[in-house]
């Protein structure tokens, strides 16, 4: 029952991460803008940026190093290295990804205190994740953009800790809204159907899947 769980929760998780995947919440057509300002202390050969939006970080590890993604409660979570990208079953972060605002179940098993589980995903160097620490965690807009949705605002700055062969480091970035294009979006519609899906989650991911397409 546990394998199978994992098993399925990875599966998810590499859904998520493929290029191209209709499962991505492409933010940016609602005005979400997160980027990376920098990899603190900078490491040669790697490189990250944020996809679809505020949905996902995107690492390239090109350094040699093993470079290790910390999760939300100082766990580790994903490793990139020589022999490819590793996954820890035993992560809370694993099973809180996959739902865009944390309310999935974490099983008994996953802890931040348990011994790392890791699982081989691909081989490579490159690999894209959900971060619950780039966007904002909540399907209604934040107060200032309620406020004001004709205006730019930056919402916070964020930072992911991860380490390179036990060395930590962070990446850091920021979290900005920028109004979207009137005939793109209408704000206020955005914000009318946030609050209804605050609502009444469970059909959130079915529902922005029709809004999105509804927009190409």
């Amino acid at each position: 029952m546990r394998r199978a769980l994992v098993l399925a929760v990875v599966a998810l998780g590499a859904a998520l991460a493929a290029p191209g995947a209709d499962a991505h919440y492409n933010t940016a057509r609602l005005g979400y803008r997160s980027r990376v300002i920098s990899i603190t202390p900078r490491i040669p050969g790697v490189t990250a940026k944020v996809l679809y939006g505020d949905d996902q970080v995107l690492l390239d590890n090109r350094s040699g190093k093993t470079i290790t993604i910390i999760g939300y409660s100082g766990e580790p979570y994903l490793r990139l290295g020589a022999n490819g990208i590793y996954v820890n079953n035993n992560s809370p972060s694993l099973y809180l990804n996959a739902d865009r605002y944390g309310k999935s179940t974490v099983p008994k098993f996953a802890t931040a205190g348990a011994r790392p589980d890791w699982h081989r995903l691909i081989s490579g160097h490159v690999w894209a994740w959900h971060d619950h620490r780039i966007h904002w965690m909540s399907p209604i807009p934040p107060k200032t953009i309620k406020d004001a949705p004709r205006k730019r605002h930056h919402l916070y700055d964020w930072k992911v800790t991860a380490k390179a062969n036990g060395k930590q480091f962070y990446i850091t970035g920021s979290l900005d809204y920028v109004p979207p294009p009137k005939q793109s979006f209408p704000v206020n519609l955005a914000i009318a159907l946030g609050t209804l899906i605050a609502l009444g989650t469970a059909g959130l991911f079915a529902l922005r899947r029709v809004i999105l397409r509804s927009l190409d």
